[in-house]
C-alpha cells in the first residue's frame, strides 16, 4: 500500500492489520448476542451471530465497527459490544440502555 493510500485510510479512520499475528483478543459482552455482518454497518447483511462471552480476534476498525477474524473468515461487529477481558460468573454486564432486541 503506498503512502497516499495509507494517508487516505488514516484520514477516514480505518485501521489495517498486517495479519493474524497482530490480531487482538476480545470477548462479546456478557448477556449479548452479537450480529456478525458482511460489512461495517447495520445496512449490511447479518451472516451469523456470536454468543455472549465468545472470544474473537479483532484485526481492524472502521467508524465504531470491528473487523474480526473467526474460523478463517472475516466478519464485522459493533465494537461497543466487545470487552477486553474474558467473562466470568461474577461479572456484572454494563447497562445497555433502552431498545428492543439484539439488532447490533
Amino acid at each position: 500500500m503506498n503512502a497516499f493510500l495509507k494517508s487516505a485510510a488514516f484520514a477516514l479512520g480505518l485501521t489495517f492489520a498486517a495479519g493474524a499475528a497482530s490480531a487482538t483478543n476480545y470477548w462479546v459482552d456478557y448477556g449479548v448476542t452479537l450480529n456478525a455482518r458482511s460489512g461495517p454497518g447495520t445496512n449490511y447483511h447479518v451472516i451469523g451471530t456470536f454468543s455472549s462471552c465468545s472470544k474473537v480476534n479483532v484485526v481492524g476498525y472502521s467508524h465504531g465497527w470491528a473487523k474480526i477474524q473467526y474460523n478463517h473468515s472475516y466478519y464485522w461487529v459493533s465494537a461497543k459490544y466487545l470487552q477486553d477481558h474474558a467473562c466470568n460468573t461474577g461479572y456484572a454486564p454494563k447497562k445497555k440502555g433502552g431498545g428492543y432486541g439484539n439488532n447490533y
